[in-house]
Order: C-alpha cells, then structure tokens, then sequence
C-alpha cells in the first residue's frame, strides 16, 4: 500500500511522474529521464525547507543516483541560487549471516570551505537504510553538518526510525526527511511498488556489481571544471593561492583514475 507525503500532495505533476515508474521497465533512458525530474522535483522541496541565508550545501549520493536523481536535485538547487560540492560514493552490497553491509569502494569529494554545512542525502529509494547509514557515517566524519536532510522520491514504512536508531541522538536529532511516498508492500529485495525494481537495472547500469565499475558523466564534467577553475587561480594569482586550493577542489580515494591537478588521490 502507498501513502503520499504531504510534499507530494502539493505536487501533482512529481505524484505522475513517480507512479509512472514501473512503466518504464526496458525502457532505461525514458527511466534516466523520470528519475531526473523527480530529483528536481526534491530539490524545489529542500529549498523550501533552507533558510535566506543558506549559500552552500553538500549533496550526498551513491554512482548510481549521481548522473539522474542526484543530478535534479543539484540542478534545481543551483537554479535556486545555491553552491553545491558533491560527495559520490561507490558502495558494494554485502549480505552475511542475515546482516547487510555497504562498504565504500570509492568516493569522489569536492572540498568544502565551511565546517557545519547543510548535508543532503540523495538515495533513489530506502528500505533498509543500509547504503545511506553507510554514506551519512562518511559524509559526517568529514564534517559537522548543521542539518542532515534525507531524501528520496520513495520511503519504505520505518525506515525513519531504522535510520534514526543506529546513530547518536546528537546526529539522529538533525535528521530531516523528504519524500513523495511511504510504502509498505515488499516482494524479495525489491519495495512494492517503490521505484519499479531495482534501480541498477532499470537504469542501465547492470547489477549491483557492475554498476560500480560507472563513473557518472557528472562526476568527470565537475572534476573538469574544477581543475579549470584552479589551473586558472594559479596562472592569475601565482603559487601563494595554492594553499587556498582546498575550497573547491576535488579529491578521489581508492580510484585508478589519473589524477588532475589540484586533485589529491588515495589508493
């Protein structure tokens, strides 16, 4: 059974687009396309949630959401006025023993100036809130975030109080949800109706491994700007402004790629 949010009884127009979903199985790019639309559709709702004096945020996603739903969201909010820096995280699935885990592969982070920012977790559905436990974990131990906003076009029923429990109150406390529905059917791993099945396929992007071998369009344009924009810093300004590089440059740990400059790598 669905029940609609109150974000999405104020909006029509993201109630079809979501219901619309199953629809598009094998039908990946119309898939791409919806999952954008929702994302901006989320965005107008976290914009409304921030106050006048917000300038930044950063916006948390895993590489399947980046290039689609996570994409909207950063479009609407820069439409808004907003600077985004994104945190994209590769998580793989693990099940042992009943109990799930989604350790981190790799990550692509660009660099924030401010220590308390506004954190916004992207996630095309949550069920059992282990990927975004995983990714919230990682996103505050880089930082203090003020306000954590979770969002996701589709909630399975307690998932909230799931999310809410694993982390301490002084975390928990500054969670802040935003989504269209709150199912509660399952059929295997898949919610019903949710988001049509598992979004990796529906997609294009294969299985839950495979998926992690995408590097999202998104993640290799904004590591190109970013370069350009810190190359340029330097040729202008001479060598003392690169120890102001940090804000606004990008970092990949565990990924082969060759580095940019500017550009820190972990392996």
């Amino acid at each position: 059974m669905r029940t609609w949010t109150p974000f999405a009884e104020s909006d029509p127009e993201a109630r079809a687009v979501l219901t619309k979903l199953p629809e598009l199985s094998g039908k990946p790019e119309e898939y791409r396309s919806a999952m954008q639309k929702l994302g901006k559709h989320l965005g107008t709702c976290i914009h409304g949630k921030l106050p006048s004096s917000t300038t930044d945020v950063r916006v948390v996603c895993t590489v399947e959401d980046a290039d689609f739903l996570a994409k909207g969201v950063i479009q609407k909010l820069e439409e808004k006025g907003l600077k985004t820096y994104l945190l994209c995280l590769w998580n793989e699935g693990i099940k042992e023993h009943g109990i799930s885990i989604s350790p981190i592969l790799k990550t692509y982070q660009e660099e924030i100036g401010q220590p308390s920012p506004v954190l916004i977790v992207v996630k095309s559905i949550i069920s059992g809130a282990c990927v975004v436990k995983t990714n919230i974990t990682r996103a505050v131990s880089i930082s203090n975030p003020e306000r954590v906003f979770v969002v996701s076009p589709v909630m399975l029923k307690g998932a909230e109080d799931k999310l809410s429990e694993v982390f301490p109150k002084r975390i928990s406390e500054k969670f802040e949800y935003i989504h269209f529905a709150t199912d509660t059917g399952k059929e295997g791993n898949n919610v019903v109706p949710g988001i049509g099945g598992s979004v990796y396929e529906l997609l294009g992007l294969g299985n839950r491994s495979t998926k992690n071998k995408y590097t999202p369009q998104i993640v290799k344009d904004r590591r190109r700007k970013l370069f350009r924009v810190t190359a340029s810093a330097t040729v202008n300004s001479g060598p003392m402004m690169s120890e102001h590089l940090g804000v606004g440059t990008s970092r990949v740990a565990g990924s082969r790629t060759r580095p940019a400059r500017n550009t820190k790598v972990k392996r």
